[in-house]
């Protein structure tokens, strides 16, 4: 997707390069001693994973107070380009728009669950940069200007092109359970992260159903002629996905759909 030219990316290309260097590095490397406990959940804040990858991750709640003013903007940015993509897919694969709102947690009115993470990819650790996996989300909106980022095909592995002028858009499992039984089924494609040789930055931008603390609204498959059916707890999905991602799994998965558009997510 072409970046929309009032769409300026800088300031979240500064962060992805500086948030893991330390407090010395002015003003973004503060973000290295910010931990998880801050948050009170586990996947939030500065984190070192298996792979290759560190990251600084925080739910859309959390942009406001503990991002700069410019990231958090972004932020919100990239929430309604995000919104606009979703429901131009809605739309394409048949669902009904009074649906939409259940059917997406809110994600259709900017009202859903959303994370901004930002990556940094350690060329001194001999890994992988990235495990294999599928996005749990709606979609993943990346901004990435290196390569690195590969997707299965059939028996290989596709380098997908980096272009400095582009978003890469991806789908994620949520989007694959919501369409399957639609006109359009929309599958979440498996992607990981090439060993990388050199200092790689990226940051990501994650669409999921509503799921904040006390609430779960849910995943829901659109069956033609009946509706809506509910398939399972929000979070349910979030916590095994990234549960397997950190975990390092490898499985390559070659599942293909008449629509989608390839990206590096995974919360990595």
């Amino acid at each position: 997707m072409e970046i929309p030219a009032e769409v300026d990316v800088s300031a979240g290309d500064a962060f992805a390069q500086q948030f893991y260097c330390g407090p010395s590095a002015v003003p973004y490397g503060r973000f290295r001693t910010i931990g998880s406990d801050r948050f009170g959940d586990p996947l939030l804040g500065f984190h070192q994973r298996i792979n290759q990858i560190e990251q600084f991750l925080l739910e859309r709640r959390f942009w406001g107070t503990d991002y700069p003013p410019e990231i958090a903007a972004l932020g919100e940015v990239l929430t309604r380009i995000s919104q606009q993509v979703l429901c131009s897919v809605l739309a394409h694969v048949g669902i009904s728009e009074q649906d939409w709102a259940r059917a997406t947690g809110g994600c259709s009115q900017s009202g859903g669950s959303y994370h901004l993470t930002f990556n940094h990819y350690r060329p001194a650790q001999e890994e992988i940069g990235l495990s294999s996996h599928k996005d749990d989300g709606f979609l993943t909106i990346l901004r990435t200007t290196a390569p690195g980022l590969e997707v299965a095909r059939g028996d290989h592995w596709e380098v997908v092109p980096a272009d400095p002028d582009c978003f890469i858009i991806n789908f994620g499992l949520a989007m694959e359970i919501l369409t399957a039984d639609s006109g359009t089924p929309v599958a979440a494609i498996m992607h990981r992260v090439s060993q990388q040789q050199n200092d790689r930055s990226s940051y990501g931008h994650f669409s999921s159903s509503g799921c904040l603390p006390g609430e779960d609204q849910g995943i829901y498959r659109y069956v033609q002629g009946v509706g809506l059916e509910r398939i399972c707890g929000s979070r349910e999905l979030i916590d095994e996905n990234d549960y397997e991602i950190y975990a390092g799994t490898e499985a390559p998965d070659t599942s293909a759909s008449p629509l989608h558009i390839t990206a590096e997510g995974g919360r990595g």
